[in-house]
């Protein structure tokens, strides 16, 4: 049986790390990111007074791929998007691969992020129905209650059906 291919942001790394659900998260599904949200989970963020920093010895054994991002895609992303202007720029390079890569069909393909503006801009390209919490990874992976516990409110399902309903109700206007 094939795991689902699930794309993840540096903040869902970073947290998932930080709560101990990333080894069983990799186990579970097939985890791919970009580059550049490696880059940013190697280094954390030196502003953040609870800096993480994830060693390439736990990062990248356990995840299946990391892509590369041109320029191009992201241009083509933003000049297509114009939402997607003001994202992060793990976020940026990550929809931007999401954009340009045709979906399989027959496989499942989630995204997890914790960003209001990705959630939007995952709506905008057409991804909105793929987004998935790192707490429903989570419990799909076996990880404990103790653990689920741990994780920032906007790591739940109930904070990204929120953000989604937003994002819905705000492109239908």
């Amino acid at each position: 049986m094939s795991r689902t291919r699930v794309f993840v942001d540096t903040n869902v790394i970073l947290e998932a790390v930080r709560t101990n659900c990333w080894k069983p998260l990799c186990s579970r599904y097939a985890v791919e990111t970009v580059d550049k949200c490696v880059e940013e989970a190697r280094t954390g963020d030196p502003y953040d007074t609870s800096r993480i920093q994830v060693p390439d010895t736990l990062l990248v054994p356990a995840l299946l791929t990391s892509h590369a991002v041109e320029r191009a895609q992201i241009a083509a992303l933003v000049l297509t998007y114009p939402v997607c202007t003001g994202l992060d720029a793990g976020e940026q390079h990550l929809l931007a691969h999401l954009h340009t890569r045709e979906r399989l069909q027959g496989v499942q393909v989630l995204l997890s992020t914790a960003d209001r503006a990705a959630v939007t801009s995952a709506s905008a390209i057409g991804w909105i129905d793929s987004l998935v919490a790192l707490e429903a990874m989570a419990q799909q992976s076996g990880v404990g209650r103790k653990q689920i516990d741990q994780l920032k409110r906007h790591y739940r399902n109930q904070w990204l059906e929120h953000a989604r309903l937003n994002s819905r109700l705000a492109g239908a206007i």
